[in-house]
């Protein structure tokens, strides 16, 4: 880096190596960025736009970026002063080089600016329109064009864009985890809490039932383990076995409950509610599942070695296939094999979502071997598998009911609209689920989806993302009947509703929604509800709601425009925050013409230009410490709960940034 450098020595700045590190990846073997490599190495889709680029890092003029014009540069911009990185924006959109923005140039940034983001051009917000408000607002001596005083002067009012580009262009061209943790740290430190302190306050209901159940297993495991203790070696390896057995009849039972559905409903919304941890039961059913795996394994080690020792002369063979209890005792390791492999995350979240579904109907056999295998199960299994069958029962009569698909509508990004009949007697709760079938697709398939639409509409609405066999049958069989224009009404069953982690919304008195993608649909029912309780008077402990929609494209705000504007203008009394996110907008520099346009039609009240909402869509993802911290600033000192619902590698790290602000947070999950 040149001595005279004003960032070389700058406190806390980002280090040499790691912006050498981000010039290699960018350039390759290559020892400099020229105007294709740097468009391809950051996805941009003008060429032009990565020339401006180019030319604004490009310090001696011979058209190319070199490493040190590189460090130089992207220092500036992150850790420079305002006014220098107004200056690299003004270089970016002066295309002649004369020191003013004329009203072409304006216009042929922002029409770019407009392309990168696929942004389709609204009549009331072209290009022209845009810049020539622009133009007006800064040309402040009405010569026809602006000079940098003048930008200056019309940005200082608005300092958030230009913190924005920092971060922005720290995203793109410098990607380092302690940079952006830097540059959103808070004024003034946060209280020093230890991590697993944090983390314990937020997940004590869990812990302690956890807890319980595995002093429960260590006194069975104990108790039968010191049945005898006076026996020898081989006998304490049977009371070994013994033991683990005992332990795996108790897990046994408990891994029934977690799948009953109705019952968690219930319990959810009663008092114990509050002290159960209701919300997790589907990670507790993953954990007995494990754990019954490990005590499998050693219950059969056991034995094995025991019988090995016993009978020298004999083979294993017929220990597993001569008597009823090694047979019995094999096929049951065998099936639940079966249905744990295919229970795995890699097979469940990807298109084989029926291999998981079909095997883990195996769990009849498998309680039926169980049984055969050890009678004394029963003690401990008995009154899980009645309640399990009850259940079952209920839900037989319930899936019944036969109900109408009104509509099957194909929409952007690989989602497919379901609207239902509401079938009599149906109600539910916002953020509830249901599992539908649908013989078109599939006779015997059901499937669970969120209901997006607000329990006070007359029809259920679904909003499905193709993802696996059966979504993809879906998807294909609504572009059918839309190709042949068909609306015929189809037969569709619902079992449910069945209540969610998110059913505690309007028990909160300040909350907070983050949806990304198609993990908006519960929170889809929510706002509209609590806009209508709003409008009915019907008292709420909710007092205010942020809601964060996170999408990679402008496409998938389409699922759900109608309904937020529809919400903006029903929302009188203020509830309602609504905050989108398009993650894969393009910010910073190259579209700070752009930014400042849309910043100076939103103040005018002008309609959003990506969804034509009054609130304004961020083309960027959200600075999540920064935007939380804000929000709790906001309310304090009342608690705010956070409620999640998209990817599982957003969810666990909001999970630990919640944990750390000490917000308590639920995710949605089935």
């Amino acid at each position: 880096m040149p001595p005279h450098s004003p960032y070389a020595r700058k406190p806390g700045a980002l280090t040499l190596d790691a912006l050498e590190r981000r010039f290699e990846q960018l350039a390759g073997d290559h020892p400099h960025l020229d105007v294709t490599r740097l468009k391809d190495a950051l996805g941009l889709k003008s060429e032009y736009l990565a020339a401006r680029m180019v030319a604004g890092l490009d310090t001696n003029g011979d058209g190319v970026v070199s490493r040190d014009e590189f460090l130089e540069g992207v220092r500036a911009l992150v850790y420079g002063t305002d006014r220098d990185r107004l200056r690299f924006a003004f270089r970016l959109h002066d295309h002649d080089g004369d020191g003013f923005l004329s009203l072409d140039e304006l216009e042929r940034m922002i029409d770019i600016g407009l392309a990168e983001d696929s942004v389709e051009e609204h009549t009331t917000q072209s290009p022209e329109v845009l810049a020539a408000a622009l133009l007006r607002a800064a040309d402040r001596d009405g010569d026809g064009r602006v000079s940098f005083a003048e930008l200056e002067q019309l940005v200082s009012a608005r300092p958030e864009l230009l913190r924005e580009m920092a971060r922005a262009e720290a995203l793109w061209m410098a990607p380092n985890r302690d940079l952006l943790a830097r540059l959103s740290a808070p004024s003034s430190a946060p209280e020093a809490v230890h991590p697993a302190r944090r983390w314990l306050e937020n997940h004590w209901r869990s812990v302690a039932f956890v807890g319980l159940c595995a002093l429960v297993n260590v006194a069975l495991f104990a108790k039968a383990l010191l049945a005898s203790p006076d026996a020898g070696h081989t006998e304490r390896l049977m009371q070994l076995g013994r033991a683990t057995g005992a332990a795996m009849s108790f897990d046994a039972g408990l891994l029934l409950v977690p799948v009953m559905r109705r019952l968690l409903t219930r319990v959810r919304a009663s008092w114990l509610g509050r002290l159960l941890p209701v919300d997790e039961a589907v990670g507790f059913h993953k954990l007995l599942g494990h754990t019954l795996v490990a005590l499998t394994l050693a219950h059969v080690a056991a034995f094995a070695i025991t019988w090995h020792a016993g009978h020298p002369a004999g083979s294993l063979t017929q220990l597993f296939f001569g008597t009823q209890r090694g047979l019995t005792g094999t096929l049951l390791l065998a099936v639940f094999a079966v249905i744990w492999v295919a229970a795995l995350r890699w097979i469940r979240r990807t298109q084989h979502f029926e291999i998981f579904y079909f095997t883990h109907l195996l769990y009849a056999p498998w309680m039926v071997l169980l049984i055969v295998h050890a009678p004394h199960v029963l003690a401990w299994l008995g009154l899980p598998l009645l309640g399990f069958g009850v259940e079952r029962v209920l839900r037989l009569v319930r899936r019944a009911r036969r109900s109408e698909l009104l509509k099957l509508e194909p929409l952007r990004s690989r989602v497919t609209l379901l609207e239902i009949a509401r079938p009599a007697g149906f109600t539910f709760s916002a953020t509830d689920y249901v599992f539908v079938r649908i013989p078109a697709v599939a006779k015997h398939e059901w499937h669970p989806f969120t209901i997006s639409s607000a329990p006070e509409r007359d029809t259920l609405t679904l909003h499905v993302r193709t993802l696996g066999n059966w979504t993809a049958a879906l998807r294909a069989l609504a572009d059918a009947r839309q190709a042949e224009r068909d609306d015929s009404a189809l037969a569709v069953y619902v079992d449910g509703p069945y209540g969610s982690p998110s059913a505690h919304v309007f028990r909160s008195r300040f909350a907070v929604f983050i949806g990304a993608g198609i993990g908006v649909t519960p929170f889809a029912s929510v706002l509209e509800s609590l806009v209508s309780r709003a409008e009915g008077d019907e008292r709420s402990a909710l007092e205010k709601a942020h809601f964060f929609w996170l999408s990679q494209d402008l496409r998938s705000f389409e699922w759900f425009r109608d309904l937020l504007a529809e919400v903006e203008r029903r929302d009188r009394r203020g509830l309602l925050a609504l905050h989108l996110h398009m993650t894969a907008g393009r910010t910073g520099a190259t579209a700070f013409g752009l930014e400042l346009a849309r910043e100076l039609a939103h103040s005018h009240g002008h309609g959003d230009l990506a969804t034509g909402l009054h609130a304004k869509t961020q083309m960027s993802a959200p600075d999540w410490r920064a935007e939380l911290r804000a929000i709790q600033r906001a309310h304090a000192p009342h608690e705010v709960d956070v409620y999640f619902c998209g990817p599982h590698g957003l969810g666990v790290k909001l999970r630990r940034l919640c944990a750390e602000l000490k917000l308590s947070f639920r995710e949605e999950q089935f």
